[in-house]
């Protein structure tokens, strides 16, 4: 029936963009997940119309299609399916940037078109707008990271609540437009997020009830000035009042964008590669080591970073707020600029001289944390799958995938009090010690009122043991997070089961929505879906 079915799409989109056998399949199968799943081939359609006569053939011969839009989902399974025998509809080709409009702030792109390339169009053509980029580095898709409800640094970080319109293909083979777009000659399909009547776009989320083919994306206007701030603390005993600091500051505006917090453990991994020798092969590290490489590196027990956008004088302001809210909860504060930056690159020698280390990696990890801030894409977070790998990071071109990294991201959603923050460090902090990996945090707010924790499991991929314990650790980890009402915010391929296998109103109404939308079940089967 696959055989039958892959002529008819050789047919549709040419030969070419038809893939099969396991060379041409490959990357396909690249991860950094413990979990393997069988893929029947790949399909690439170059526009709506040939995804269209692809979901007629598919619907036709019974056979299921899973799209990725850049297949860079690294740590939640990249371009793998939830379940086996499926065609990869890789929607790479359908990159088009179809407008921009400079008087309103906003894009309208179609599924491959990736950070680094939205963010140079707008360099290039001179343009005063930025995108919001996330860690995840200038390869991966926005509408992507868009539709898994993903987020960035600045002020607009909630790419959801940032995202207005939406094509979608149906597992009928029909369009739907989202919002005003059904509306012929709409003026504000990419302006009002919200249209007339029920309220569509947010089914095609962290679901399989459609391929969504292209989105409206509203863009951030180039402020005057922007200043990163950056701050640390030295005692976790610090950390409550941190975070009542963190929590004032954002439900007050005085900073627009999140202030992330970083343990100790994951700026170091953002720095270097574990130091197998220190540690004579032992995991995880030990205090001990750990302490040494903070203080050798400069890093805090808790490390934060956050920017200030306005004009001059609103930063100003902005900065006085800060410095008063914080004052007494953290153990340095430092504003950084365009200007300091230079600064700091001009005279890194000496200033590493006269305090004994080497500012080499400091200045270059702020300056890409400065590049994020101000929308421009980079690879300085993809350091961090790389932290147990026996093989070095490349120096660009970087893909864990690709390089079999061991990366499992665990994101629950907590609330940002700082019982909550302790109490969920209780629940996780002996998992993972369990298991021997590094507990590496990463407190995010996601609004004013609520951190995302990431907490990646970073293991040796090459290594069985270190697989079967990685899987065992997630597994644990992400079964206490559930029962303590501490929830992901997004899964991985492997926990969809345990995610949809539940005996709840929510997942049954879900069910009905995928019978009702695609009764075949041939869109992504498993994915944020029993079907």
């Amino acid at each position: 029936m696959i055989a039958e079915a892959l002529q008819e799409c050789k047919k549709a989109i040419g030969n070419e963009h038809v893939r099969t056998g396991p060379e041409a399949l490959a990357r396909y199968h690249w991860g950094d997940i413990p979990a393997e799943v069988s893929i029947a081939a790949a399909v690439l359609p170059g526009s709506t119309e040939e995804m269209q006569k692809l979901v007629n053939i598919a619907r036709e011969y019974n056979i299921a299609l899973y799209p990725v839009s850049t297949g860079n989902n690294w740590g939640y399974g990249a371009a793998r399916p939830v379940t086996n025998g499926n065609i990869i509809l890789d929607l790479v080709r359908m990159d088009r940037i179809i407008e921009v409009n400079t008087e309103l702030a906003y894009a309208v792109i179609e599924p491959g078109v990736t950070q680094a390339k939205l963010h140079r169009y707008l360099e290039e053509n001179k343009i005063p707008l930025m995108i919001d980029p996330t860690g995840a580095g200038p390869s991966c898709s926005i509408l992507g990271n868009t539709l898994e409800r993903g987020y960035g640094i600045t002020p607009y970080g909630d790419h959801f609540m940032c995202q207005c319109g939406m094509e979608v293909v149906l597992a009928s083979g029909k369009v739907l437009n989202t919002g005003f777009g059904h509306y012929e000659n709409a003026k504000t399909t990419y302006l009002f997020k919200w249209g007339t009547g029920p309220y569509l776009d947010g089914i095609f989320t962290q679901s399989n009830f459609g391929i969504v083919t292209k989105i409206g994306v509203w863009l951030m206007p180039k402020p005057e000035h922007v200043e990163a701030c950056y701050f640390a603390i030295n005692d976790d005993q610090m950390l409550g009042g941190l975070i009542d600091g963190v929590r004032t500051l954002l439900l007050q505006g005085i900073v627009r964008g999140p202030l992330n917090l970083l343990h100790r453990n994951r700026a170091l991994t953002l720095l270097m590669h574990y130091p197998w020798e220190e540690m004579k092969g032992m995991t995880p590290l030990s205090e001990e080591v750990a302490s040494r490489l903070a203080k050798k590196n400069r890093v805090g027990v808790w490390n934060g970073v956050g920017a200030l956008y306005g004009t001059r004088k609103q930063v100003q302001s902005a900065k006085s707020a800060v410095k008063e809210v914080l004052a007494g909860k953290v153990s340095e504060l430092h504003f950084v600029s365009a200007a300091t930056i230079s600064l700091l690159e001009r005279f890194q020698r000496p200033i590493g001289m006269v305090l004994g280390v080497d500012m080499s990696k400091t200045v270059g990890a702020v300056k890409a944390s400065f590049g994020i801030l101000n929308g421009i894409p980079n690879e300085v977070a993809l350091s961090t799958p790389y932290w147990r790998a026996r093989r070095s990071k490349p120096e660009h071109t970087i893909n864990p995938a690709r390089d079999n990294c061991g990366v499992i991201w665990l994101s629950p959603v907590i609330p940002m009090t700082h019982r909550h923050v302790a109490e969920f460090r209780e629940l996780v902090e002996p998992i993972f010690h369990k298991y021997r990996f590094d507990c590496c945090l990463t407190l995010t707010p996601v609004n004013p009122r609520c951190f995302d924790c990431t907490a990646p499991i970073l293991y040796d991929r090459n290594d069985p043991d270190d697989r079967s314990r990685a899987d065992a650790c997630y597994h644990e980890l992400l079964g206490i997070c559930m029962e303590n009402g501490y929830i992901p915010y997004r899964f991985g391929i492997q926990s969809m089961a345990e995610l949809t296998g539940r005996n709840d109103v929510f997942w049954g109404t879900v069910d009905a929505l995928k019978k009702a939308l695609d009764p075949q079940g041939i869109l992504a089967p498993g994915r944020y879906s029993r079907a």
